[in-house]
């Protein structure tokens, strides 16, 4: 069965870097239209309600995921074969689709006891729409070395969902064609994503033996996605249950804008990954090398840019009401720049070498660390306190992977000298 090869991992590294830049800066323009829209609507408590179910959603979609958005690429940017990529494909969307049916009912009824009263429905939808995000196709295409395809099936129809949402809240003041036209844009886009790798045939012909093998096998890394996923999502809800409305919809305003600068270590980190690990690359050490000066250089910006910016940045996309405070930014910001230093060293040091345990371990003390930390200085604090929970939880992982990373990489640079 052939499959569509994209651009392929011999593109030239700069064609890649702007393919993979582009389609994310266009990807996080378009909320930046929808989201002070839906801010200023929806008031305080209808703000909060889709910021916490978009905080449910996301845990969701990182479960349904099951760590092949961390192994997947790897995983394909080293497969050569068409009919193993096939093979990698309709595995991952099996494994997934299975999830989705246990994994979305389960945050739906999570965000019942976290929505505001007005929007319990609401709050609903929204945890489903982003729950699907766990259907994305674009790890395939990020070991592909393949924007174009990104853009294609996955950008574009939520691109079109989300002016079309912006202008129809605008124009009616109700807040639910956001996790309508969410889902729909998702499903579309898996289902032509589908199309364009040559419809490879997903149960049948599977036992789910298989599938529950695969599952075992890549437990280990949907932990640390899993496990990740708990203190990433945690903050608006933590805010929520240790303060007022009020003060989580300030934090649901810094969550946003953190989130939003996320875009570009997920760019970066997409554009190096294939570009490092290629298995015929010469010297991988400084390769690897210039990924973590790249990424660390990146959360510097980002740290200055939020603790300078932020502040003003928050007032003017979502209105003075839901503001974030200077040193809640300051806050996220340290993260930002944790999370862009520690992305080199998971995804293309330890998890490519299957050293994920040592992710494991930093990953839950991260959370268990961190969550404590969100709820403890969250109730003496209030919001700053679990912006300052959150930043400590993205050092300790940091902290606790980074001499593991260092170890691999001097093995790596022996390998190759063998060789």
């Amino acid at each position: 069965m052939k499959v569509m090869r994209g651009m392929g991992s011999k593109s030239p590294l700069l064609r890649r870097f702007a393919g993979f830049t582009f389609v994310p800066l266009v990807g996080t323009l378009a909320p930046l239209l929808l989201l002070p829209i839906a801010a200023r609507v929806g008031g305080i408590d209808g703000w909060y309600s889709l910021s916490v179910g978009q905080a449910v959603g996301t845990f969701g979609s990182i479960v349904i995921s099951y760590g092949w958005n961390v192994l997947g690429p790897a995983l394909v940017a080293t497969t050569s074969a068409e009919e193993s990529l096939s093979a990698h494909w309709a595995e991952s969307l099996r494994e997934r689709l299975l999830l989705a049916a246990i994994v979305v009912p389960i945050a739906a009824l999570i965000s019942v006891f976290l929505a505001s009263p007005e929007y319990v429905g609401f709050t609903m939808a929204m945890a489903v729409a982003f729950s699907l995000g766990g259907l994305t196709p674009n790890w395939y295409f990020i070991g592909r070395g393949d924007p174009t395809s990104i853009a294609l099936y996955d950008m574009l129809p939520k691109l079109v969902a989300t002016l079309l949402t912006a202008l129809i809240i605008f124009m009616t003041g109700s807040l639910w064609a956001y996790p309508a036209l969410w889902i729909l844009s998702s499903l579309v886009g898996l289902l032509a994503a589908h199309r364009s790798v040559g419809y490879p045939p997903i149960f049948r012909g599977s036992r789910i033996s298989t599938t529950l093998r695969g599952l075992r096998k890549r437990l280990g890394v949907a932990m640390i996605d899993g496990l990740g996923g708990v203190y990433i999502s945690a903050p608006v809800p933590i805010a929520g249950a240790t303060g007022s409305i009020a003060g989580a919809g300030m934090i649901a305003s810094a969550d946003k804008l953190y989130r939003f600068g996320l875009i570009a270590v997920t760019t970066l980190g997409n554009t190096l990954q294939a570009w490092t690990l290629e298995p015929d690359a010469p010297n991988p050490r400084n390769r690897h090398l210039g990924a973590i000066l790249a990424h660390t250089i990146l959360g510097v910006i980002g740290m200055c840019g939020l603790g300078l910016l932020g502040e003003f940045a928050t007032s003017l996309l979502f209105g003075a009401e839901a503001k974030a405070t200077g040193a809640a930014m300051w806050y996220y910001g340290i993260a930002f720049l944790a999370v862009s230093s520690s992305t080199p060293l998971i995804r293309n040091l330890l998890v490519p070498a299957f050293k994920t345990r040592f992710v494991l371990a930093g990953t839950s003390i991260g959370a268990l660390v961190g969550v404590a930390s969100m709820f403890v200085l969250g109730n003496a604090a209030g919001p700053e306190g679990v912006a300052l929970g959150f930043m400590i939880s993205e050092l300790v992982l940091l902290f606790i992977i980074a001499p593991a990373s260092v170890g691999q990489l001097l093995l790596t640079d022996r390998e190759a000298s063998a060789s």
